[in-house]
């Protein structure tokens, strides 16, 4: 099980995340369990839902790796490979003529018409 350093949300000193999403912050007590998820913008798997990590934040979502933050309608999850990205990034996925099409990321779109 590996662990990270990253900048606490409480006192923005360093703090770790531990492989199973375990946050510690040894400066100010800080810890939480949280769902950890891949940062549309660094990549690291480093975006934590504040809510979820009981932060009282404005933004609902934090990269504890780069520092992004995002307001809760800025990113959206994409159907097909699970990953928050922000919403301008989606492209309409037709199958067929007749049938009503659903939104993926431009990743998820680009691998399936490769």
């Amino acid at each position: 099980m590996s662990s990270s350093a990253f900048e606490c949300p409480r006192c923005r000193r360093e703090c770790l995340i531990a492989g199973d999403g375990k946050v510690l912050c040894h400066s100010c007590g800080y810890e939480a369990l949280v769902p950890v998820y891949e940062c549309p913008k660094c990549g690291k798997q480093a975006l934590v839902l504040p809510d979820k990590a009981g932060i009282s934040m404005v933004n609902q979502f934090s990269c504890f790796s780069c520092g992004s933050q995002w307001k809760e309608n800025e990113l959206e999850r994409c159907p097909e490979c699970y990953q928050w990205k922000p919403g301008g990034e989606f492209e309409e996925l037709i199958i067929c003529r007749s049938s009503v099409g659903f939104y993926v990321c431009r990743a998820c779109y680009e691998n399936i018409f490769q």
